[in-house]
C-alpha cells in the first residue's frame, strides 16, 4: 500500500471524534510536527465524509466509543494504517480484524496509571484498617471500638502482573514496609522498584496462602479469563483482600460471591465487574466486606491531560516515520 505520509507534498489526514478536533487542529496549528495535519472528524456512526477519507492514515479512538464505530471507522478509511485508543484495554477491541488489515493498534498505557495505583493503595489500607465498617456504622450512628485492626509492615501483597499500574504500587507498598511479590509473563533482567520477589507466572498460586491482599492487574485475554476462581479463592487466607482495578471477567464472580459467603476471604474492592453498571439486584452490593467502585479508578483530571499528551507524543512519531510506543500485540492480545 502506498504510505502517504512518505508523499513529498501535502498533509498527514488523521481521523478522529468532533471531541478530538479540537486537539488535533491545535497540534497542526503549533507547528511542531515533522508534517503537517489534516483532521477529520468522524461522526457518532463511525462514518467520514468520502470527499475527506483519502490519504487518512491515523485514527485517534476515544476510550468511550465501541467496537462497532471503531469498524465503521475503518471501512470509511481506506488508507487507515495506525489507530490509537485511548484505553489501556483491548479486549473489546478488533484486534485481530485490524491486524488482518495491516493496521497498527496502539493503546493508553501510562495515562491512567498514577491514579489506579494510587486505588490499589487506598483499599489495602482501608482493608487493615477496616475503613468500611466504620463508615458503615458510622452512617447508623453505632459506637464500636471492638475490631483488632492491622498495620502494612510484613504485611503480604501478591501482585498478578507488572504493568504500569502494578509497576506504581510495588514501590508504594515496599515504603509502607510490605513484602511485595510479583508474578509476570516476562522475566526480568533486575528487580523492579519495591518488589521483594518475582514469581514465575506459572506458581502464582503457591503464593496465594500466604498473601494478605491480592492485587489484580493483568490484561484480560483467555489465558488470564477468570483467573481468579473457586480453587484461587479457596488458596487464600481467611482474611486476605481481592483487590481487582483491571478487568471484570478476571474473576469469577459466582466463585467469588460463594467464597464471601463462606468465609474464605477477608473481602473485596472491585472497580471493574463483567456487566456494567452492576445490576442493582447482585450479589455483590451491599456487603460489609465489599466495596465496589464504578469503573473509576483511574479517573483524574491529570489523566485527561495525559491522554492528550500521549496522543501527541505519538502523532509526533507518526508523521516523522518514528516507531510508535505501546504498540498492542495481535497475538499475545495486549
Amino acid at each position: 500500500m502506498d504510505d502517504p505520509r512518505r508523499r513529498p507534498d501535502g498533509p498527514v489526514g488523521v481521523a478522529g471524534t468532533r471531541g478530538a478536533q479540537e486537539t488535533l487542529s491545535r497540534l497542526s496549528r503549533q507547528g511542531e510536527l515533522a508534517r503537517p495535519i489534516r483532521p477529520v472528524s468522524v461522526d457518532r456512526e463511525g462514518r467520514v465524509d468520502a470527499s475527506e477519507a483519502a490519504g487518512v492514515t491515523a485514527l485517534w479512538r476515544p476510550g468511550l466509543t465501541s467496537r462497532e464505530w471503531l469498524l465503521a471507522a475503518v471501512d470509511h478509511l481506506p488508507d487507515l494504517a495506525w489507530v490509537h485508543s485511548d484505553a489501556v484495554g483491548v479486549d473489546g477491541l478488533p484486534v485481530a480484524e485490524l491486524a488482518a488489515r495491516g493496521i497498527v493498534l496502539t493503546n493508553g498505557v501510562g495515562s491512567f496509571s498514577r491514579p489506579m495505583a494510587e486505588w490499589v493503595m487506598l483499599a489495602i489500607l482501608a482493608a487493615a484498617k477496616r475503613f468500611p465498617r466504620f463508615v458503615r456504622l458510622s452512617d447508623r450512628g453505632i459506637w464500636d471500638p471492638s475490631p483488632l485492626l492491622s498495620e502494612l509492615d510484613d504485611g503480604v501483597l501478591l501482585l498478578l502482573g507488572l504493568g504500569s499500574v502494578n509497576s506504581l504500587v510495588a514501590p508504594m507498598a515496599a515504603a509502607f514496609g510490605m513484602d511485595v511479590r510479583a508474578a509476570a509473563r516476562q522475566a526480568r533482567a533486575e528487580r523492579p522498584a519495591g518488589v521483594t520477589r518475582m514469581v514465575a507466572h506459572d506458581r502464582w498460586q503457591a503464593e496465594l496462602a500466604e498473601a494478605d491482599y491480592v492485587v489484580l492487574g493483568l490484561p484480560l485475554t483467555p489465558a488470564t479469563a477468570n483467573i481468579i476462581d473457586a480453587d484461587a479463592l479457596a488458596a487464600m487466607k481467611p482474611t486476605a483482600w481481592l483487590v481487582n482495578v483491571a478487568r471484570g471477567a478476571l474473576v469469577d464472580e459466582t466463585a467469588l460471591v460463594r467464597a464471601l459467603d463462606a468465609g474464605q476471604i477477608g473481602g473485596a474492592v472491585l472497580d471493574s465487574f463483567v456487566e456494567e453498571p452492576l445490576p442493582d439486584d447482585h450479589p455483590l452490593w451491599r456487603r460489609e466486606n465489599v466495596i465496589v467502585v464504578p469503573h473509576s479508578s483511574w479517573s483524574s483530571p491529570h489523566a485527561v491531560d495525559r491522554i492528550n499528551e500521549l496522543f501527541a507524543v505519538q502523532l509526533a512519531r507518526w508523521v516523522s516515520g518514528a516507531p510508535l510506543a505501546n504498540v498492542v500485540d495481535a497475538t499475545a492480545g495486549y
